[in-house]
């Protein structure tokens, strides 16, 4: 079975008996059931990011008014898949396109004009892009989806000019900004940037040898974790986007024993919240299943279908043989680039023969 088919931890069924020398079932008829997840979420009590401008790489929004937030339908990190397979079956290895989303996808209504959130010189480098250098060459902005209005070598000036309007087909300005080698957050420096929405664990999956899921009761042998993981815009987004999700910034998981002692030490998954992650490592950080909003499977649009972010917790596979049985605790928290936080806590039982 396939990473991609599971969409939840499946619960194991018991054998009817037990020959010689088998593991005893885990569970029995009249035993009171497995202990549902725990989830919480927490809103920052400090957020990291709200406020004005404060610092000196802060900067404002590319559209009127610029010292106002604005939608952002799509997060710095979002997967971005073509797959020729057919819905939800992209692995590693699958023909298409996979890849980390390197800016923010502003709303904006068609025509609406777009500005520099800082002063450079100008360069078309598409019919839909205008890339702006700063001066001193260490950072460079890019626009897409835009109608440009300037030319190449022009100075253009933060909130005074307009590089474009947004095209009416994709109804936002994907902003990215490049600091040096590094493709940067844009949230870490658009202000004002407020958020009060908390991420969330949704599932968490055990597969064993051939991606064949586990009970969390039941764990033995080699397993690997995937969990499902999302987020909410910050604002309402208008239009068809409404209520589609977006990704966390960052995902960690750790696994404690009864008496609380870390056995796996706390492990960040994905990390969003400065640098992109090099392509190579999609399928390290995402797993088979992962798809965007609005998904492109055997070339046919899946129009307002959400997307679905599957974080592989376990790069290398889990062998659980190395610990003792028992139960443990696993916890998975996501969390966004203001510190609001969700977590999932599961109870799995090593039962290892």
């Amino acid at each position: 079975m396939r990473w991609s088919a599971v969409l939840v931890v499946l619960l194991g069924s018991v054998a009817a008996s037990c020959g010689a020398g088998a593991r005893a079932p885990s569970r029995l008829v009249g035993t009171a059931r497995w202990p549902a997840p725990v989830r919480s979420r927490t809103v920052a009590r400090r957020s990291a990011c709200a406020g004005p401008r404060a610092r000196p790489y802060d900067y404002g929004w590319p559209t009127r008014p610029f010292d106002v937030q604005h939608p952002i339908r799509a997060n710095f990190g979002d997967p971005r898949t073509i797959s020729l397979e057919r819905l939800g079956l992209d692995d590693r290895g699958d023909p298409g396109d996979y890849s980390f989303h390197n800016g923010v996808d502003i709303s904006a209504t068609p025509g609406t004009p777009v500005f520099p959130v800082v002063s450079g010189v100008a360069s078309l480098r598409h019919s839909d892009e205008v890339l702006v250098h700063v001066p001193g060459g260490l950072r460079n902005f890019q626009y897409w989806h835009i109608t440009p209005l300037v030319h190449d070598g022009e100075r253009v000036v933060a909130d005074r000019t307009e590089l474009g309007t947004v095209q009416a087909p994709a109804r936002h300005v994907h902003l990215t900004e490049i600091d040096g080698d590094h493709v940067t957050n844009p949230a870490r420096h658009l202000r004002p940037y407020d958020d009060h929405t908390t991420p969330s664990i949704d599932a968490v999956t055990i597969l064993g040898t051939h991606d064949s899921p586990q009970a969390q009761d039941d764990v033995n042998g080699t397993v690997s974790l995937v969990a499902e993981a999302a987020d909410t815009p910050p604002l309402k987004v208008p239009g068809t986007w409404d209520g589609f999700p977006i990704t966390p910034a960052v995902v960690r998981w750790r696994l404690v024993d009864v008496h609380g002692r870390a056995v796996v030490p706390l492990r960040t998954v994905a990390d969003f919240r400065r640098f992109e992650p090099p392509q190579r490592d999609f399928w390290n950080v995402y797993a088979a299943g992962t798809y965007q909003n609005f998904p492109v499977f055997d070339h046919h649009f899946y129009w307002r279908h959400p997307g679905r972010y599957l974080f592989r917790l376990t790069r290398r596979p889990l062998d659980t043989r190395r610990l003792r049985n028992g139960v443990y605790r696993l916890r998975v928290v996501a969390s966004d680039v203001c510190g609001n936080r969700g977590s999932l806590t599961e109870r799995v039982r090593i039962a290892n023969a």
